[in-house]
């Protein structure tokens, strides 16, 4: 009797094990593939934000250049300011993409630069003496430093 049980129970035996370890191979896979998976997710959605960062600082540079041309240049005429008014409107529009798409931090960093761009073309610098373009881009340029820092760092 045990000539034929013995046989019997290493068949058992040997088909448990493979088995489990098919499962096992087939567990580790899944797993591998949902980590590729993710990664590939988190690359995609990094080149997305990458776009919306670089569209907004775009829109911010034209935007200086919108104070540049009102409080250097003396630009007050109604195509300076129809060009103020889409250069605004595409500014905040591409924050608010940020403020979807990004970290809080990034958002209010980006709300931050944008306000400060928008009161310069509004009131100016501040002082009307002197060279106003300098003045302009040294106002902004703690926001703007700030913003670029911070997007740097979650970038990385």
């Amino acid at each position: 009797m045990w000539t034929t049980l013995a046989p019997l129970a290493g068949v058992l035996l040997g088909g448990l094990m493979s088995v489990l370890t098919q499962r096992s191979a087939g567990n580790a896979l899944e797993r591998g593939e949902a980590r590729r998976s993710a990664r590939d997710l988190a690359e995609a959605r990094r080149g997305e934000r990458l776009t919306h960062l670089i569209a907004f600082l775009s829109a911010v540079q034209e935007a200086e250049r919108v104070a540049v041309d009102r409080h250097h240049h003396n630009m007050t005429d109604e195509p300076w300011q129809a060009r103020a008014r889409q250069v605004l409107d595409r500014m905040w529009v591409t924050q608010k993409t940020l403020h979807i798409l990004c970290a809080p931090e990034v958002s209010a960093a980006a709300r931050g630069l944008a306000w400060a761009v928008q009161e310069l073309i509004r009131k100016g610098p501040g002082d009307p003496e002197g060279p106003q373009d300098e003045k302009i881009w040294a106002h902004i340029r703690p926001s703007r430093q700030a913003f670029l820092d911070l997007v740097r760092d979650q970038l990385n």
